[in-house]
């Protein structure tokens, strides 16, 4: 079940104002799919999302559109091209050939409805 006060109360006590404005943002979407997201990104730091490309290569498809409410590590190599929404992205550093690194703003203009989009956890 998707509360938005709680999604709301656990938003402002994030210190990253970056994400905090993702989060309302996402928030007020009409799309249960950007409501999810951002209970995903609102949940508290021990239960942070943590991927890397090794892990992705595994659970990922060829020409897929994923996206990681989380963090992005750069550990790795992809074997095929994925698009890749993510808040935080330690990979941009390490930006592999097949991957193409989107911000989950850019995302929410590209796919309002949100399908097509796999969510990784």
């Amino acid at each position: 079940m998707i509360i938005k006060t709680r999604i709301s109360n656990r938003a402002e006590k994030k210190t990253n104002i970056g994400l905090r404005n993702l989060i309302f943002s996402l928030k007020k979407q009409k799309n249960l799919f950007w409501l999810r997201v951002a209970q995903l990104l609102a949940r508290p730091r021990k239960k942070k999302v943590i991927v890397n490309f090794e892990r992705l290569n595994k659970l990922t498809k060829a020409n897929e559109t994923i996206l990681i409410p989380g963090k992005l590590l750069a550990y790795g190599n992809l074997e095929h091209s994925l698009t890749i929404a993510s808040f935080s992205t330690s990979a941009k550093a390490k930006t592999q050939k097949n991957a193409k690194i989107v911000g989950i703003e850019q995302m929410v203009k590209l796919n309002p409805s949100g399908k097509g989009i796999r969510i990784i956890i």
